[in-house]
């Protein structure tokens, strides 16, 4: 039987075009993650801390949380060890709960009991999670996906969640370049201005398209400098820097750290999960996005 401390599950075809992956880790402590561009759905039976360098410490309670789109590396910590199910949302997928708008959840966490509270569902799975031993069967990560498919189809296949086409094929354009774009490129492609796509994309997305391409640009050189180790400037170049000078000025301005200390930091475990992420989205194994 497969026992694992980090799985990642694809969605089914006709939830593919709002989940990236679903994703099952052990927590223990603190887990480390880089802003990706996408939302998350965390489902967990003990609190969570939040905490990021532009964030004080926010503990939400046990149940369904949702973690915006975040500028800054952050970290989700437990007080004792737990299973923890993730849902990664697209970026365009955010389906606004009880019309909280995406740049409400921008560099932080909220907490979704409120709204998912009479979720049968949700409740059996919390109480799946909170009966789980240390090491997890595949049975049970079946069970999980089983439980959660329900309640992701009235979700999103609801009256009142409209499929943003347009939204998605401007995100496309910025993932397609791996953010290594010009924002008057995206207007031109588009035919609208930049006043328009801004507020367009914080409305919906959270993040301006500026800050959009910066946070994929950074994804970008995070999987470089897995190709080029020790050559920070050729990763830069090769994620569309000018040179290493303008990678550290924008990587400090978002992350907090230079690239070299940030990669430093980083112990073998996330380092390679970060990597193995982004590298799934920017071939297309998250499709279709």
């Amino acid at each position: 039987m497969e026992q694992l401390d980090y799985k990642e599950i694809l969605p089914p075809d006709w939830l593919s075009s709002f989940v990236e992956p679903f994703w099952i880790r052990r927590v223990s402590g603190c887990a480390s993650f880089f802003p990706q561009g996408v939302f998350e759905l965390l489902f967990h039976s003990m609190p969570l801390t939040y905490s990021s360098v532009s964030h004080k410490p926010k503990t939400v309670p046990a149940g369904v949380s949702l973690v915006g789109q975040q500028l800054t590396a952050y970290k989700i910590s437990s007080a004792q060890p737990q299973w923890v199910v993730g849902v990664r949302l697209k970026p365009f997928a955010y389906f606004q709960p009880q019309q909280l708008a995406a740049s409400e959840i921008k560099n932080t966490i909220e907490s979704m009991q409120h709204v998912f509270a009479n979720s049968r569902e949700l409740d059996t799975l919390v109480e799946w999670l909170k009966a789980c031993p240390e090491q997890l069967p595949e049975i049970q990560c079946q069970r999980i996906m089983a439980t959660l498919m329900p309640w992701l189809k009235r979700l999103f296949y609801s009256p009142d969640f409209a499929f943003p086409e347009l939204l998605r094929a401007k995100t496309n354009t910025i993932l397609d370049a791996r953010g290594n774009i010009l924002i008057a490129d995206i207007c031109e492609q588009f035919e609208v201005s930049k006043v328009t796509l801004r507020n367009h994309f914080v409305s919906k997305i959270g993040l301006s398209p500026k800050e959009l391409c910066k946070v994929w640009r950074m994804n970008s050189f995070l999987l470089n400098a897995s190709h080029y180790p020790g050559d920070l400037t050729g990763a830069a170049l090769a994620s569309g820097y000018f040179d290493q000078a303008h990678l550290n000025r924008e990587f400090k301005a978002v992350i907090g750290l230079t690239p070299k200390a940030y990669l430093a930091g980083q112990n073998v475990y996330d380092k390679h999960q970060s990597s193995q992420v982004v590298y799934s989205r920017f071939i297309g194994h998250y499709d279709p996005f």
